[in-house]
């Protein structure tokens, strides 16, 4: 409970710094798959990636392409913001192009980052765009609610200083490390969608029938396969790799037998959960976006503690050479 106390007091101070006011920051903290609610509410438990914010924050980003996960934008989520931010305003689909697969999971978690790539993946600047002037053009909004539009525009550019701000110093080398990483970059990234949720449902809930027509995204009615949906069984099984590096002893084979099991269990978890079809409003489509971020979240635990409890039954010379196998490509 004291480290959960402290990492509260962290993020709140995080959070003044990058607030202007309490009305743009009416939105809560989640830690793991719980939420705390900051302007009032109890503790419980919540299951639920001029220019448009996605063009902004595309424009501020590394130069890495996230959408064929080659960024590791689980331990640096400003990385994947883009695609958020363009599946939230401007979808082209009827599904969410999800960056965070079972294999961007494992890859991430496995593979060789080089310290001086490592340096240039975080953006240095906060992206300024302009998208209350384009949702404006579209919408034609009334006096009244100019002020929440400009307030929605403040508060994407919160989100994106938040992420940034949330950018480590350097990669762990250690896979739990990572994983233990990606944990809290999960949680960052809730925080980055909370800061938008207040905002962009005040002035959702302002609009006229003939403005919220126009502020939906026109989503593609036909059906279409979900990427998720595609391919739910991990690519990389570590066994073979672990059978021929550390020669494993009879009882470690159980240990093994394990964590194929758990690693299995993580990614059909994580594709069950493919979603139909795309809301209409861009807050109901924020709102599933964290709801997968929830089962991301609950995908990296279960893979996270696989592995840490495979590591205890090794020795220290087979836990060194567990951690200096490279399971994945460096991206």
């Amino acid at each position: 409970m004291a480290m959960i106390g402290i990492r509260v007091a962290a993020l709140g101070l995080a959070l003044t710094a990058l607030c202007p006011s309490p009305q743009a920051c009416a939105f809560g903290l989640r830690l793991g798959p719980f939420y705390l609610p900051l302007l009032g509410g109890r503790l419980h438990h919540d299951r639920h990636d001029v220019r448009t914010p996605a063009e902004a924050l595309h424009s501020e980003a590394a130069p890495v392409d996230v959408a064929q996960n080659r960024a590791p934008d689980l331990l640096y989520p400003i990385l994947a913001w883009p695609s958020f931010a363009e599946d939230i305003f401007r979808p082209t689909t009827n599904y969410f192009s999800w960056p965070f697969s079972y294999q961007s999971i494992f890859d991430q978690a496995f593979a060789k980052y080089p310290a001086e790539r490592v340096a240039d993946l975080c953006p240095r600047r906060i992206g300024k765009g302009n998208a209350d002037l384009r949702i404006g053009r579209e919408i034609a909004p009334t006096a009244a609610q100019r002020p929440l539009l400009q307030k929605l525009g403040t508060a994407l550019a919160q989100a994106n200083g938040y992420l940034i701000k949330s950018c480590p110093a350097e990669i762990p080398a250690l896979p739990v490390e990572r994983l233990q990483l990606m944990d809290s970059q999960i949680d960052a990234m809730i925080m980055a969608l909370e800061i938008v949720r207040g905002p962009l449902q005040k002035f959702e809930q302002s609009l006229s029938d003939s403005q919220r027509a126009r502020f939906s995204s026109r989503v593609p009615s036909e059906d279409a396969t979900p990427a998720c949906a595609k391919k739910p069984e991990p690519d990389n099984w570590p066994g073979p790799i672990l059978k021929q590096a550390l020669p494993l002893a009879s009882g470690q084979q159980a240990a093994l037998n394990d964590l194929e099991r758990a690693l299995a269990r993580a990614a059909s978890d994580l594709d069950a959960d493919c979603p139909d079809g795309m809301p209409r409003m861009p807050s109901a489509r924020l709102q599933a976006i964290e709801a997968r971020l929830d089962f991301t979240w609950a995908a990296v635990q279960t893979i996270q503690v696989a592995v840490a409890q495979f590591q205890k039954q090794l020795s220290d010379q087979q836990r060194a050479r567990f951690n200096a196998l490279e399971f994945a490509a460096t991206p």
